[in-house]
């Protein structure tokens, strides 16, 4: 007794398209009965959908054509770089000054509102209840 189910297979190119057309007849004839089922509204919803992706995909050339001759018209040449760089940093140092000349401000400002607050003579404590006689 064998533990393999004999099955009658086809070997070839010929026996492998002829499963692949098979496999498409099958899916196309799903489709089909699948769309025969739709009612106005989904037809409306792809054709907007089919109609969007053509205008993107036909335009899609000229699109780039523009952004390159916009690329081509405002060419930054290698000076105009080395000016922005050089502000940049310039700016970047200003910046850094302006936080510490703001940091230092706020330490000498926190410095002066407790050495008020040290300064102010504290209250007594005051003194405490006397305790109650327990009822007995």
């Amino acid at each position: 007794m064998t533990d393999e189910a004999y099955t009658h297979g086809r070997l070839g190119l010929r026996a492998r398209l002829s499963d692949l057309t098979a496999g498409a007849r099958d899916m196309a004839r799903a489709a089909l009965k699948e769309a025969m089922t739709w009612d106005a509204y989904k037809w409306t919803v792809l054709a907007l959908l089919t109609a969007t992706f053509l205008l993107v995909a036909l335009s899609y050339g000229g699109i780039r054509a523009e952004l390159a001759a916009l690329k081509q018209a405002q060419g930054v040449s290698p000076q105009d770089l080395a000016a922005i760089r050089t502000e940049l940093s310039d700016m970047k140092t200003g910046l850094t000054q302006a936080m510490s000349e703001i940091k230092s401000g706020l330490d000498d400002s926190i410095a002066k509102i407790s050495a008020k607050l040290d300064a102010r003579p504290k209250a007594a404590p005051a003194p405490k209840p006397a305790a109650r006689p327990k009822p007995q």
